[in-house]
């Protein structure tokens, strides 16, 4: 497991490397180019290898597609980590996609029919940094990530009795383009989430932005 900066988990594992959605902010990219751990990072790679590393016995929150999405994992790669992460109940699990018309959806929507239940603890968030609409609502969604924030956005449409928690982060690094958040984007956000108890859980990059109206609450998967 590798220890990370990132403020709402523990660690990170990942998997696979690589992801086809091409954001232009994308920090997972410029590791790879740092590093080269893949050769073209619109072509995910499985790394079979890395499965060993849930194995620890210490219960942690791992973020497991860091550097992907799952959206863009091949069917056998994302059955294979998931039967991982069912032999390895002890930890909470966190994964991100912007693409839920595709693998994660159908294979949630799936999983609902046959059992109504999750065999071990996976937290699935949707990443949205705009108001552009997903071509279908969200099925079952834990949390919004709304990071980086690159506008005000409305996270009303992706409001159901699923959704427990929304992070929100301010675009990091020193792309020219980079955008710093309003204040009062992020306060319709937080007035939204209070509205229907959702939690909010801003990143250390708002911190100046926000002021004493800075706030973390309680994530939903924290390791006791």
């Amino acid at each position: 497991m590798k220890q990370t900066k990132i403020d709402w988990c523990d660690c990170t594992i990942n998997p696979v490397v690589g992801c086809k959605n091409g954001c232009k902010y994308c920090y997972g990219e410029k590791i790879n180019c740092r590093f080269h751990i893949v050769k073209n990072w619109k072509q995910p790679e499985f790394f079979r290898e890395r499965l060993k590393q849930f194995e620890s016995k210490k219960p942690k929150s791992v973020f497991i597609d860091s550097m992907s999405d799952i959206g863009c994992w091949r069917q056998d790669w994302f059955d294979e980590v998931m039967t991982t992460l069912a032999a390895n109940p002890q930890h909470r699990y966190i994964a991100l996609t912007k693409r839920l018309d595709g693998l994660y959806a159908k294979e949630r929507a799936r999983l609902a029919k046959e059992a109504n239940i999750r065999p071990f603890n996976l937290f699935v968030g949707v990443s949205v940094t705009n108001n552009i609409p997903f071509a279908i609502k969200p099925l079952g969604v834990d949390f919004l990530s709304v990071e980086p924030l690159l506008e005000a956005v409305d996270i009303m449409p992706y409001i159901d009795n699923a959704l427990k928690l929304v992070i929100i982060g301010a675009e990091t690094g020193t792309r020219k383009e980079k955008v710093i958040p309003q204040k009062d984007w992020v306060d319709c956000i937080v007035e939204s989430a209070d509205l229907y108890g959702i939690k909010v859980f801003m990143k250390e990059s708002l911190r100046g932005i926000m002021g004493d109206d800075f706030r973390q609450d309680i994530l939903p998967w924290q390791v006791k």
